[in-house]
C-alpha cells in the first residue's frame, strides 16, 4: 500500500507542477486557454507521461517548467523565445515514446 501511495503523491505534485503549468502553456499557445477541461485534460497527459521517468528527464521538464513560467522580458533578456522552450520540453516529454515506435 505504501508503494501505491507514493505513486498517487507523485502524481498530484507532478500534476500540480510540471503537468499544470505546461497544460496551461499548451492549451493558451493553441488557444484553449478558457477551457478548463482541456487543460485539465492536458495535465494529466502530460503528468502520465512523466510518471515513470527517471530523475534526470523530471530534472530537465523542471528546468523548462521553470523557463517557461518566465515573464517576458526575462525571456527576452536572455535571448529565449517561450514557443521554443514549449517545444523542446514537449519534444523530452515525447523521446521515450518516439524512441520506442523507431525500436519496434
Amino acid at each position: 500500500m505504501d508503494g501505491f501511495m507514493w505513486k498517487i503523491m507523485q502524481a498530484v505534485v507532478l500534476f500540480a507542477t510540471a503537468g499544470f503549468v505546461m497544460a496551461s502553456r499548451f492549451t493558451d499557445t493553441i488557444g484553449f486557454a478558457n477551457n478548463p477541461f482541456v487543460v485539465v485534460a492536458t495535465g494529466l497527459g502530460i503528468t502520465t507521461m512523466l510518471m515513470y521517468r527517471s530523475l534526470a528527464s523530471l530534472l530537465v521538464m523542471v528546468l523548462f517548467c521553470i523557463l517557461i513560467s518566465l515573464s517576458d522580458q526575462t525571456l527576452a533578456n536572455y535571448g529565449l523565445d517561450r514557443d521554443m522552450l514549449l517545444a523542446f520540453a514537449i519534444a523530452v516529454l515525447c523521446l521515450p515514446w518516439l524512441q520506442r515506435l523507431i525500436d519496434d
